[in-house]
């Protein structure tokens, strides 16, 4: 204790009105003065406080955490430097609350005292989780990923932002049925999606429906012990007698008034979530809901894609191979009757025959090309683009131009991404453009592979682009990898397409290249 009154005094007077909580700390660790908002903040009374070990209601661990940081202060810095920092306590009542402080020796009657001013900052901390683990939920809406990871992540996400012990994603499917498809602070092996599947085939009504069928919130208290005393759960006790929560919660997860899903959160005993945290985890299932939605979209567009390519091959076996196979029969048929008439003049219908098979074989090589390109991977893009590139000149008469150097080392999705957009691209050139002479070139932008090609055709405004689903088609897989796309046309003066293809994933948005910053005004 300080002895000196007047001493005493002179430190505590002006400290009194704080809003700030003020304690003063001896060199044995004691407490020998606290303001009121120290007694406000902690929940102890003074008499309790005076006199108490200054570290007495910290966890060890962040006790433990505290005197080393303290050590390593006072041996780094030069005496009377303040040190600022966060600390847990835990309140009289046995609730845990975060502390920021600033502390600063003082020296009194020849004794060194440690003055801490301290203010509890847990609403702050909580809040910041929240923000954050939204921001990177919306983040993770945003990516073309798999629906379980993007919905491991929002899980994640929720538990680090709550302090729960577990999170778990249910989709209903369009038949009502449920599948857990994230999740995270529990078991996700083969065996819990077994006795998962087993509950709910015994008929066991989960947490989750009401909620879902309700479209709103709803909290089970003491739910691990209902469980476990139902035998309908018997599949699930053995997981929920090792589980240490008690209390779930169960948000709808809402999308255009239609309830796809719910999360799942789960606390421990004595806890459960307040009106903050229930409107933060509704913000939460709002962004999953959206996040599912985007996957069907996704997948939807895939479909298209594929029924797209399925059309164009089909059009394009019937514009080409079925023409030279009808070709071949008809000189067939001519040969066969001047066999018997004039076997001299069979030689010219013959010759048409083999001529007709060689193109048949060549336009049927291509199309088989275009559906599986295996040269990417034997010859690599640029063999594969050369051929391509061949296909278009012998069908179309062309004039294509090529500038590359050698061959780009860049992962193989990279590659076969710019073939794609090269050869939508001079589909839509052949289509549309009207065009007599077109120029490629490909570029190593170091982590960017980049595409440019132009053509001298007819062009377009750009809300009067023909080929809309095709330019659409491109700049999807650019933009899957985290690429960018870029289109400049003008009526009479031809088109001019240029992708950036990053060699890891990344944001579209992300740095244009030189290659999209040249020419520019």
């Amino acid at each position: 204790m300080i002895t000196d009154e007047a001493a005493l005094s002179a430190v505590a007077v002006p400290l009194e009105a704080a809003m700030e909580a003020v304690i003063l700390i001896d060199e044995q660790d004691r407490i020998v003065y606290a303001n009121p908002a120290a007694c406000r903040i902690t929940g102890y009374t003074m008499e309790q406080l005076i006199g108490a070990d200054a570290y007495g209601s910290m966890p060890s661990e962040a006790r433990a955490a505290l005197q080393q940081a303290i050590k390593q202060h006072e041996a780094t810095q030069p005496p009377g430097t303040i040190m600022r920092g966060t600390f847990t306590m835990t309140r009289a009542d046995g609730e845990d609350y975060e502390a920021e402080f600033t502390a600063v020796g003082l020296v009194l009657e020849a004794a060194c005292y440690t003055m801490v001013m301290f203010r509890d900052v847990t609403e702050m901390g909580h809040l910041a989780r929240k923000v954050e683990a939204l921001s990177e939920i919306a983040s993770q809406v945003a990516i073309a990923e798999p629906l379980e990871t993007t919905l491991d992540k929002v899980a994640k996400s929720v538990v680090r932002a709550t302090g729960a012990v577990a999170c778990a994603v249910v989709l209903l499917d369009g038949h009502g049925e449920s599948r857990l498809w994230g999740g995270y602070g529990f078991p996700r092996d083969a065996e819990t999606a077994a006795r998962w599947s087993e509950t709910v085939r015994r008929g066991a009504s989960m947490p989750y429906c009401d909620s879902v069928q309700e479209l709103h919130w709803m909290i089970y208290e003491n739910a691990r012990t209902t469980l476990l005393s139902d035998p309908i759960y018997e599949p699930l006790h053995p997981m929920l007698r090792e589980a240490t929560w008690e209390t779930t919660i169960s948000v709808p997860m809402v999308y255009r008034g239609r309830g796809v899903g719910a999360l799942m959160v789960f606390y421990p005993r004595g806890k459960t979530p307040g009106q903050a945290q229930i409107a933060f985890l509704t913000a939460v299932a709002g962004q999953a809901a959206v996040a599912v939605e985007n996957s069907r979209l996704f997948a939807e567009a895939r479909e298209k894609a594929v029924l797209e390519e399925r059309q164009r091959i089909a059009r394009e076996l019937h514009d080409s191979v079925s023409q030279a196979l009808y070709g071949i029969a008809l000189g067939a048929r001519t040969a066969r009757t001047l066999l018997d008439r004039a076997p001299a003049e069979a030689a010219e219908p013959l010759d048409y025959v083999l001529a007709l098979a060689d193109a048949g074989l060549a336009e049927m090589r291509a199309l088989i090309f275009e559906l599986r390109p295996e040269t990417l991977e034997t010859e690599g893009l640029l063999g594969a683009l050369a051929k391509q590139i061949d296909s278009v000149r012998a069908r179309h008469g062309l004039d294509i131009r090529t500038e590359w150097g050698e061959e780009p080392e860049f992962p193989i999705e990279v590659k076969e991404t710019v073939y794609r957009i090269t050869q939508e691209a001079l589909n839509n050139i052949v289509k549309h453009a009207r065009a007599r002479r077109v120029n490629l070139r490909i570029a190593n932008g170091g982590n960017d592979l980049l595409l440019d090609i132009g053509d001298d055709g007819v062009g377009f405004a750009s809300e009067e682009a023909p080929g809309r689903l095709g330019l659409r088609s491109m700049r999807e897989r650019a933009e899957r990898l985290g690429g960018t796309f870029l289109v400049e046309s003008t009526p009479d003066q031809g088109t001019r397409i240029r992708a950036s293809i990053p060699r890891i994933n990344g944001s579209s948005g992300a740095n244009e290249s030189a290659l999209h910053r040249q020419d520019r005004p």
